[in-house]
């Protein structure tokens, strides 16, 4: 398989002194558990793999057990030792309360042991258990579907990475190289970032070989959604699984969701849930104007799905078709757009951080921004456009009433820095390409801000 970003947060994390075991968050079939072996084997001499949804090895943990114990349980039916030059990985460790409640003493008693968990359903079987994770005893890190530039990795364009990851605010980046750039994204935008698509496709060249798989990775989810929601619930559950992705970049009402009969109790627990589960990232509305960031949870929330090409396979699109438009930026209209940046606005932190999308008070006045967050002890607004061009009518409006923000337009234009129409204000133009490191280009944008 490849290499992945979340290798190198890995990394750091090893060599932290006052290290805690850390559990590493994230949807099944992202790619967690390969990250962590790939991760293990370059930087330990060996690694102990408990797979929990191994029967076999979970029957070695159904009964509270100490330190001395579980040590004693992997010299016998590992036939190894646990020591600091061994990274023991706990995947899937919901499974198992005690090993759960082991963490705490792995960090009061053993801290130079290395420990990795993984659990796709922790939050929810956690919760349902009645059972709580030893606070202030682990540590955390989240992961996603590949992003644009872990595709780039993936698919052998080590010459077209290296140069975005070179690019800066003032890089003149050359038209045909923007088209390059371009086409890139829209393949990416296409199939998206699921490793086991991701995978296919670079191996195959073949999108006859993706429907199946796709089929695959749904079902699955569907089948999981039994193992954390009762009988009552499950239904709802599956329906929302279904129907979520037609939804993502928009808003949702839970109350009689996608035209059905269901009422907003039942949905909303199941939009509660799959979010627990990280199928998908509910973006609550906001009308503040400073610091920090209020919520308004009266206000429909926007749905981001796990992933675009999920939505696509949802919405009936054919990516063979959609290769084959004359014009690239017909690839981004609407829904599509919003999805695609805001997955990648959710994995560019370290940690899980609140995004937004702003509104005016409808007292005030129409005006939305697709995404509303925090950066630099400032409010970053951001609109996604389709197109190379379009107005920012809802962009001015947040400069209007938002002191200090920082404005940007995701686009299939070129990075550039404009001047808002009708303002004094500077915004920053990123194509869709760069989203990945849109957190260094804003760094960059607001210090030219800070010195005019």
């Amino acid at each position: 398989m490849f290499y992945r970003e979340i290798i190198d947060q890995l990394k750091i994390w090893k060599d932290q002194k006052n290290r805690k075991p850390l559990i590493i968050r994230g949807a099944r079939q992202v790619g967690k558990t390969t990250a962590i072996l790939m991760f293990g084997k370059k930087y330990f001499s060996s690694v102990i793999n408990i797979n929990l949804d191994k029967m076999e090895q979970r029957r070695l943990f159904e009964q509270p057990l100490s330190l001395d114990e579980f040590e004693t349980i992997i010299k016998i039916h590992f036939k190894t030792s646990v020591s600091s030059e061994t990274l023991l990985f706990i995947d899937e460790i919901q499974n198992s309360i005690y090993l759960l409640k082991l963490l705490r003493f792995f960090k009061e008693e053993r801290p130079e042991i290395p420990v990795i968990c993984a659990g796709s359903l922790l939050e929810v079987l956690i919760a349902k258990g009645g059972f709580q994770i030893p606070v202030g005893r682990v540590t955390y890190a989240y992961m996603y579907p590949l992003t644009f530039f872990e595709y780039l990795k993936a698919a052998n364009k080590e010459e077209l990475l290296d140069y975005l990851n070179n690019v800066h605010l003032h890089t003149d980046i050359p038209k045909s190289i923007h088209k390059e750039f371009l086409k890139e994204m829209n393949i990416y935008t296409l199939i998206g970032g699921m490793p086991e698509i991701v995978n296919e496709y670079v191996s195959s060249d073949d999108y006859n070989m993706l429907p199946s798989i796709y089929n695959s990775l749904l079902t699955g989810y569907i089948e999981d959604s039994y193992k954390y929601t009762n009988n009552s619930q499950s239904k709802y559950t599956q329906f929302v699984i279904e129907r979520a992705p037609l939804y993502a970049g928009e808003r949702i009402t839970y109350n009689k969701f996608s035209n059905s009969q269901y009422r907003s109790r039942e949905i909303s627990n199941s939009f509660s849930l799959l979010e627990k589960v990280m199928l998908l990232k509910r973006i609550n509305g906001t009308v503040s104007t400073n610091i920090p960031i209020e919520g308004r949870m009266k206000m429909p929330p926007k749905i981001i799905f796990l992933d675009v090409g999920l939505v696509n396979k949802f919405m009936g699109i054919n990516p063979v078709e959609m290769l084959n438009i004359s014009d690239l930026n017909n690839l981004y209209r609407g829904k599509i757009a919003e999805q695609v940046v805001g997955q990648h606005l959710l994995c560019q932190w370290q940690q899980q951080v609140n995004i937004y999308y702003w509104a005016k008070p409808k007292t005030q006045g129409s005006a939305e921004v697709d995404f509303c967050f925090t950066h630099n002890g400032k409010l970053v607004g951001l609109e996604v456009k389709s197109g190379k061009s379009g107005k920012l009518k809802s962009l001015s409006e947040f400069s209007k009433v938002v002191n200090n923000s920082i404005l940007v337009r995701i686009y299939a234009g070129e990075l550039t820095v404009n001047n808002l129409p009708l303002t004094k204000k500077k915004f920053l133009s990123v194509p869709f390409y760069l989203v990945p490191k849109l957190l260094q280009l804003l760094d960059e944008f607001d210090l030219i801000r800070n010195a005019l």
